[in-house]
């Protein structure tokens, strides 16, 4: 995480949450786990991007995937393993992006945030949405590459060579550890 003056950081989650988290996520929760026990240390913002949907949202039919993540459900709820704290943040999505019908913008500009580390699943939706909203809205916004994960590894690593395209920058999660 960096020192940088000036620069206030913000560690944002997507989509870790139970109805979501398949065997393809399992290499990368330890490593969101340890990226939120050093933010937690450096005084950064944790967010959770979580999707928030009610069991008829158009966007299933749209994409044709079944209901999940329905609104006061336990299948909503983030992962025990990335348990939020009563001060991390909390966002309620119903479309792709964290951003999109959201405070989310709002709410980091407040707290004078101007980088984010983009973390969760999917590579190709959920992640590369927000990622490409943050970078439009003009923050600093860094994706470590081992730190989100798709069932398709394909799309992941298609998703992070486009990111490439607009130098959005990239790393790995040790390297973020020990910065």
């Amino acid at each position: 995480m960096s020192e940088d003056l000036g620069k206030k950081e913000a560690l944002v989650i997507v989509d870790m949450q139970k109805d979501n988290v398949g065997r393809f996520c399992i290499p990368i929760i330890p490593k969101i786990r340890l990226l939120i026990e050093k933010a937690r240390k450096k005084g950064a913002i944790i967010v959770y991007a979580c999707d928030s949907r009610y069991g008829d949202d158009e966007l299933f039919r749209m994409i044709g995937i079944e209901p999940h993540t329905i609104r006061g459900t336990k299948g909503a709820k983030v992962i025990a393993e990335l348990d939020p704290q009563p001060d991390d943040i909390i966002v309620e999505k119903r479309m792709l992006s964290a951003f999109f019908g959201t405070d989310l913008d709002f709410t980091l500009r407040q707290k004078r945030v101007t980088r984010l580390i983009i973390t969760g699943i999917r590579t190709e939706a959920c992640l590369l949405k927000t990622v490409l909203d943050a970078f439009e809205l003009g923050y600093e916004v860094l994706v470590p590459q081992d730190a989100c994960a798709s069932p398709s590894i394909q799309n992941h690593e298609a998703t992070l060579k486009s990111l490439e395209i607009l130098k959005i920058q990239q790393t790995k999660a040790e390297e973020l550890l020990e910065s």
